[in-house]
């Protein structure tokens, strides 16, 4: 049986981040990447925003912050060298009224503290030229952020690592040499899981209980029809519920052309199901099983509410748009993905703000990695190094 230095779980951008880092540090390793799905970037790497995030909303000193402003210029640099498509474009933050104000001006000193340069105000006429069709009291210009698309990312990062990958190879168990999986046994002398959706389930395998549970929530898109895509000339984004760790419905621009608008942020009954009906008794179980959920609502139940309507009713998810960019109309709406992020919840009903890395038993565990994780993916791999290794 082949024996091999690195064993990675799971094939989405923080997995082909640390597959390429492996390869690039140790040229002689012997590295496989295991993958459930028939493709790689099936799931949370193929259906996000594409967005480089600049790292203005994490708190200065967290895991996040550090990897995601290290990670933001190594993805800039290795897509440079590597051919991946992407475009640095800046994003602009738009606050309606005093309230939001206030909370944009704790944005930018909280940026200017992360360490990112050029973030200023826009005046009345300086927003009037760049953006148009956008209404807003006060502007925020981010002049880092980028796009690019991570499943992109991610294949080039694979195909230059050079390793082994293994497709439909789903993990079921910890040996004392390696892996137990659907194919038979992988062995190997360092275990590193990056199983997003499905991180809980594999750390509990190796016998981890880190206080805390996946619980996903899903997010539709629209995309904007070619007449609307001329009123965006930027990333538009509002300023996000500091209560609530999602950044509310925002205009990006996809760098391989069009415009999206979304996501909303909605419970989902299914780890891995992309519709809105979708359900999977297995996951709905072990989410409404679990106390930590329905603190959760009872926290929070008039945000859901509002997200849910937005899901079912496209003249709530059109009105939400409106608020930024008020000449929009039902027909400029047209049906776009949906994707399911991966959020750890804790027993107490509060969700994990930050990247979350444990060390098992047999194997090193990634187990909370939500956006800016692709962004961060690189800078998340040294980290994982760093800790896994030592």
């Amino acid at each position: 049986m082949e024996h091999f230095d690195f064993v990675l779980i799971g094939g989405g951008i923080v997995g082909s981040s640390l597959y390429y880092k492996l390869a690039m540090a140790h040229p002689e390793a012997k590295i496989v990447l295991l993958e459930k799905e028939s493709a790689l970037a099936t799931h949370q790497t193929g259906r996000n925003s594409g967005v480089i995030h600049s790292g203005l909303y994490y708190k200065p000193g967290s895991l996040k912050a550090r990897t995601c402003i290290d990670g933001y210029a190594q993805m800039l640099d290795f897509a440079q060298e590597h051919g991946v498509k992407h475009e640095v474009c800046g994003k602009v933050v738009a606050a309606l009224g005093g309230i939001e104000e206030a909370q944009l001006e704790t944005l930018r000193l909280r940026g200017a503290e992360n360490g990112l340069s050029g973030i200023r105000y826009l005046s009345q006429e300086e927003l009037q030229e760049r953006e148009p069709y956008l209404r807003a009291t006060k502007a925020l210009m981010v002049p880092q952020t980028g796009i690019i698309n991570y499943a992109d990312a991610a294949e080039a990062m694979l195909r230059v690592g050079r390793g082994a990958v293994r497709l439909k190879t789903e993990v079921t168990g910890f040996t004392q040499e390696g892996v137990k999986t659907i194919q038979g046994e992988v062995r190997g002398k360092h275990i590193i899981a990056c199983a997003g959706l499905q991180s809980d389930r594999i750390a509990q395998l190796d016998g981890v209980d880190a206080g805390l549970r996946i619980v996903p929530f899903r997010g539709d898109y629209y995309e904007l029809s070619l007449r609307a895509q001329a009123k965006v000339r930027h990333l538009i984004y509002p300023v996000p519920d500091p209560n609530f760790p999602f950044l509310g419905v925002h205009f990006t621009r996809m760098v391989h052309g069009g415009v999206e608008c979304g996501p909303n942020a909605v419970f989902s009954f299914a780890r891995e199901g992309y519709s809105k009906t979708a359900f999977n008794a297995s996951d709905a179980f072990a989410a409404l099983g679990y106390t930590g959920t329905w603190r959760l609502f009872a926290k929070h139940w008039r945000y859901g509410l509002g997200e849910y309507q937005r899901a079912f009713s496209k003249a709530k998810f059109l009105e939400a748009l409106q608020r930024l960019i008020p000449s929009l109309e039902s027909s400029d709406l047209l049906p776009g993905r949906a994707g399911i992020r991966a959020q750890a919840l804790r027993p107490d009903g509060s969700l994990e703000d930050d990247f979350v890395l444990h060390q098992g038993n047999r194997a090193f565990h990634v187990l909370n990695a939500p956006s800016p994780a692709a962004t961060a993916s690189l800078a998340i791999a040294d980290e994982i190094v760093r800790q896994a290794l030592a």
